[in-house]
């Protein structure tokens, strides 16, 4: 798909106003309309007012940290969102990653790089819910439609994560077929990051197994040392 960026609208949440404000410029330079908030409390108001296209989260935010936002913005919504951090370390990426941002940059970064980034987020993100629109795949008793964006056990809705809903699509398509776990990293990620996705894949895993009740079916295979597969 040829994707165009038609000024969508990107929610700075920095608490650094020289950052908030070169990297403002330099998403105006590319077209993107933007918002900004210097701390926790001020970016919660503004998701909400401004409905933003993606997120740019500080995680070292004043009154409100941005873990906490993170997580508040996925109990109700999917908007992509990128985590800024001072600390170049595997648990802040892990943790950040686990509840939902979809990339992360860490500081000192380069304006252009973290462009290219969200360019490449807004593109997934778009690629992701339009893939195969109008196709619904059915597995046993689920029922996964593209189009809606969700997974149903007969008449009841299973609540998904947009990731969770892409891994299990992933697999979905190509039942028998094997997955690594990089393969599955390419599949949810914009990244690739050795030091992470061995285990944030395996926890996407573990949470669709509980959230489908696999147990019984077992309709998600493990291959130890090799990844996943979904039962034929």
């Amino acid at each position: 798909m040829n994707y165009k960026f038609m000024r969508e609208k990107i929610l700075i949440i920095e608490d650094d106003e020289k950052i908030s404000d070169l990297v403002k410029l330099y998403l105006e330079k590319n077209s993107f309309k933007v918002a900004q908030a210097s701390d926790g409390k001020e970016g919660l108001k503004e998701f909400g007012r401004e409905k933003p296209d993606l997120i740019i989260l500080d995680l070292m935010l004043p009154k409100i940290d941005g873990l906490t936002i993170a997580k508040s913005i996925r109990a109700e919504s999917n908007t992509p969102i990128i985590m800024l951090t001072a600390k170049d370390e595997e648990t802040d990426k892990i943790v950040g990653l686990e509840i939902g941002a979809d990339d992360y940059i860490a500081k000192p970064f380069s304006p252009k790089e973290l462009v290219a980034r969200v360019k490449a987020v807004l593109r997934r993100y778009s690629q992701g819910t339009e893939t195969d629109s109008k196709k619904i795949i059915k597995i046993k008793d689920l029922e996964i439609s593209s189009e809606k964006f969700e997974v149903k056990r007969g008449d009841k809705k299973i609540n998904l994560t947009r990731r969770e809903f892409r891994l299990l699509l992933a697999l979905a398509k190509r039942p028998g077929v094997v997955f690594s776990r990089s393969d599955l990293m390419h599949q949810i990620y914009t990244f690739d990051d050795e030091a992470v996705f061995d285990r944030t894949i395996d926890v996407h895993i573990a949470n669709l197994r509980r959230k489908l009740n696999d147990k019984k079916q077992n309709l998600i295979i493990t291959l130890k040392g090799v990844g996943y597969k979904l039962k034929e």
